[in-house]
């Protein structure tokens, strides 16, 4: 992929006969960073922000979901809320970095 993409850098500097394109070089660089800011890097960001407010409303029986795809229910907060204690069974309790819940589980409603 990496050559490819120097593949490209290549084209966008070849010039035709008789031309100067020097400035077009310093503005291809500038708008592909735009580009690749306004694609990837921002929509992470906002995302991140989303699941940590996510995890800062965390309380004590809230159904969650690790990383690693385990869902437990939330029975208490430890280190300054660094550690969230999940109940997975019954008299199972195991404790994760609050870092690893990947998202809250809706809860079910009762018919």
């Amino acid at each position: 992929m990496f050559s490819n993409f120097q593949n490209l850098l290549i084209l966008a500097q070849a010039e035709p006969a008789g031309q100067q394109g020097g400035f077009n070089t310093l503005l291809f660089i500038p708008i592909l960073f735009i580009i690749l800011y306004f694609i990837v890097i921002r929509p992470q960001r906002n995302e991140e922000k989303k699941r940590k407010t996510m995890i800062e409303s965390l309380q004590k029986g809230d159904v969650v979901i690790t990383s690693s795809g385990i869902h437990g229910k939330v029975v208490e907060f430890k280190d300054n809320n660094e550690s969230v204690v999940l109940a997975i069974a019954k008299d199972t309790n195991v404790t994760f970095n609050s870092s690893t819940i990947l998202r809250k589980k809706e809860k079910e409603k009762e018919a």
